[in-house]
């Protein structure tokens, strides 16, 4: 069986002004999908792993991967979008294509179009009009009439923090061989639940998201079905199909998938006013108070603080001041903890150039911040030490600062990438666990940092990831939608 594999992962942040371009991504073509794209953090990997195990011939299309950030360019996705279907046409030349696995976010937006995943899907289904497609899908995709009529199956991640990436890919895949094996169709049903969802309300192993995945994956155990995914759409996002939605899969059953898809969505409304942040969560302002104090006076440490509102994972700017500007207006008591507080940290491309410029152990005066998201980000001006420089790091070849001002430690990147690697500090030779007092870019704190935080706590900041939707100013959403509806 020669089968089509490949995808694209971005979500877009609408209110977020970067245009996310070529620089941004990550792309592989062909056979690369096959040699380099590898990893557990990546659905295409179980796609891959479990195709080839099923002794199917790939036919590698491309991938493009980038962090969340602003709407894609259109020029960049259309030149990706063109590639793609050139390399589906040279296979059709060369034999017979069986079906389409693909690896997708599903809340990827494109400048003047929207919805990248079905633009794709409609151009791929001009070429393979009839061949089964199944496709592994981010918690967080948004389902638009589009996704529905051009793929089958569906599967999304059950896990958030996203820790079944590898799993999702090889779930679509087995549905994909399944229905070329038997020769059954994969039906898929559709229920829209009026509502969005706050990432750092959804984590799934907190109540109520533990117990309506574990009904997903007891719907899985029916005979008919084979997958149920809860997809949350994504917030930050104005769209007039974002919502959260219930798809489940099934092998040649319609009603079961139906019945199914309609009692999901019910458990899910139910449990509408259930959703609650995990951390104890304020405003900027208090959120330092409050670690101020858990460290000066009950010794608690390392305290952790979310910058949930300038998260860059959340297609944030990544240098929004909110937090910065509490922290600067609070110096004199910064300044009596008994580490450095450090903040990880700042998109700011113009800071890190002049830092690198300057080198190593220099002073400098920099200002930091405000470049793009300048509704909640002001240039701060610091005098800074550099402390130390990282070039090309990770896949997006970003270079790390490590800077000082007074008793801050602050990591600047000159790409808009991520602040919850877990290798980025070390890469800086900075240890989390030896500073009392951290803040970083993110909403739920990632793994590797929530298993040393003594206390955790989340500043509702301003940014473009606002956590609190009730106060975002959407324009395109279909009412009524809860929260911002009651």
């Amino acid at each position: 069986m020669r089968i089509v594999i490949g995808g694209m992962n971005h979500e877009s942040n609408t209110f977020n002004p970067i245009i996310t371009g070529e620089e941004d991504f990550v792309v592989f073509y062909g056979n690369e999908i096959l040699s380099k794209s590898a990893s557990p953090s990546h659905s295409i990997t179980g796609i891959i792993k479990t195709l080839t195990e099923a002794g199917c011939s790939l036919v590698p299309t491309v991938l493009a991967r980038a962090v969340p950030n602003g709407v894609v360019s259109s020029v960049f996705y259309q030149r990706i979008k063109a590639e793609f279907l050139r390399r589906v046409e040279e296979a059709l030349k060369q034999g017979p294509i069986d079906g389409v696995c693909l690896a997708l976010h599903g809340s990827m937006k494109v400048e003047n179009l929207g919805c990248a995943e079905g633009d794709l899907l409609t151009a791929i289904r001009e070429l393979l009009p009839s061949v089964p497609l199944t496709v592994a899908l981010d918690m967080h995709a948004t389902i638009t009439p589009e996704l529905l009529a051009c793929a089958n199956g569906f599967v999304g991640y059950k896990t958030a923090p996203h820790v079944d990436c590898q799993e999702t890919g090889a779930h679509a895949a087995r549905m994909l061989l399944e229905s070329l094996k038997t020769g059954k169709k994969l039906y898929t049903a559709y229920r829209r639940i009026p509502m969005l969802i706050a990432g750092e309300k959804s984590e799934s192993e907190s109540e109520p998201m533990s117990t309506l995945i574990e009904a997903c994956r007891a719907v899985e155990q029916k005979p008919e079905i084979r997958a149920a995914s809860f997809l949350l759409g994504f917030p930050w996002a104005d769209d007039e199909h974002n919502a959260v939605s219930a798809l489940v899969t099934s092998l040649d059953a319609p009603e079961p998938a139906e019945q199914c898809a309609e009692q999901l969505a019910a458990a899910f409304w139910t449990r509408r006013e259930h959703f609650t942040f995990r951390a104890e969560h304020y405003d900027s302002a208090r959120s330092i108070e409050t670690a101020y104090q858990a460290v000066l006076e009950q010794k608690q440490r390392p305290v952790f603080i979310s910058d949930s509102g300038d998260n860059p994972t959340a297609g944030a700017a990544g240098d929004a001041t909110d937090v910065l500007e509490q922290i600067m207006l609070t110096m004199d008591t910064a300044d009596r903890l008994p580490t450095p507080l450090l903040y990880s940290g700042f998109y700011d491309a113009p800071a890190a150039a002049a830092c690198v410029n300057t080198g190593e152990g220099a002073t400098l005066d920099i200002t930091l911040g405000g470049n793009w998201d300048i509704l909640n980000g002001k240039q701060i001006p610091m005098r800074v030490e550099v402390k130390k420089i990282v070039r090309s790091y990770g896949a997006y070849h970003s270079d790390l600062v490590l800077v000082s001002h007074r008793n801050l430690l602050i990591t600047i990147t000159s790409k808009h990438i991520g602040f919850g690697d877990e290798s980025l500090l070390p890469a800086l030779g900075v240890k989390a666990e030896a500073h009392c007092l951290v803040v970083v870019k993110l909403g739920y704190l990632e793994p590797c940092f929530r298993k040393i935080a003594a206390r955790a706590i989340m500043a509702t900041s301003k940014g473009c990831s606002n956590e609190l939707l009730e106060t975002i100013p959407y324009q395109k959403v279909r009412r009524p939608l809860y929260p911002l509806d009651n």
